[in-house]
């Protein structure tokens, strides 16, 4: 267990308080909840504490109202680092794709880069189609081939995707998209059949 399991059950009590507690200060904020409660600074005694003390929804609202500027301070703090290293780590991704066009700019009579684009977008073509056409049907319905065929599909879109940053380059929005989407698609229950109510 670490402060961000805590954080969502201060969060219920005390927002602001379990807000900063599954950030990057969630250790110095726990040593205060473990204070507060009486307990040891450890996500397991806090957790503890939290689930036996009557009076802990209490005492964590208080400490809120007590160090409430403290606790600003932090989540500012706080948000200013994640989007320093955010933008940090965008500028090292930009850089390291400019680097490598300037590279291939170099190479006039460079074929693989353009040859391996080809085949991957004709080949993300053909597997549009294959699905759509209803070809790829019963290979689809059998739990094995399905599951084996879903990797390569995935494999093959995750490597164009990346073919076409290079060409044509990339946002951070459009980086958060695919990672929210990315999250969303292996999230339990979100694209299942028992989620939208449907049974075989």
């Amino acid at each position: 267990m670490n402060w961000n399991d805590v954080a969502g059950v201060v969060r219920s009590a005390a927002p602001i308080l379990g807000g900063v507690l599954g950030g990057p200060a969630g250790a110095a904020v726990g040593a205060l909840v473990a204070t507060a409660l009486g307990t040891d600074p450890t996500p397991d005694a806090v957790s503890t504490a939290l689930l036996n003390e009557p009076n802990a929804a209490t005492k964590l609202r208080e400490l809120e109202i007590n160090s409430m500027v403290q606790l600003q301070q932090l989540a500012v703090t706080a948000e200013q680092s994640r989007l320093k290293a955010a933008g940090e780590q965008y500028a090292a991704e930009a850089a390291d794709r400019d680097s490598a066009r300037r590279l291939a700019s170099g190479q006039r009579n460079d074929w693989v880069r353009p040859t391996i684009t080809l085949f991957l977008v004709i080949g993300a073509i053909g597997i549009v189609y294959y699905v759509l056409s209803g070809s790829a049907a019963a290979l689809l319905k059998d739990a094995t081939a399905s599951l084996t065929i879903g990797t390569v599909i995935g494999y093959w879109f995750n490597e164009l995707k990346q073919v076409m940053a290079f060409w044509f380059g990339t946002t951070g929005e459009s980086q958060r998209t695919n990672a929210e989407v990315r999250q969303f698609a292996v999230s339990p229950g979100s694209v299942t059949l028992e989620s939208s109510g449907i049974r075989k």
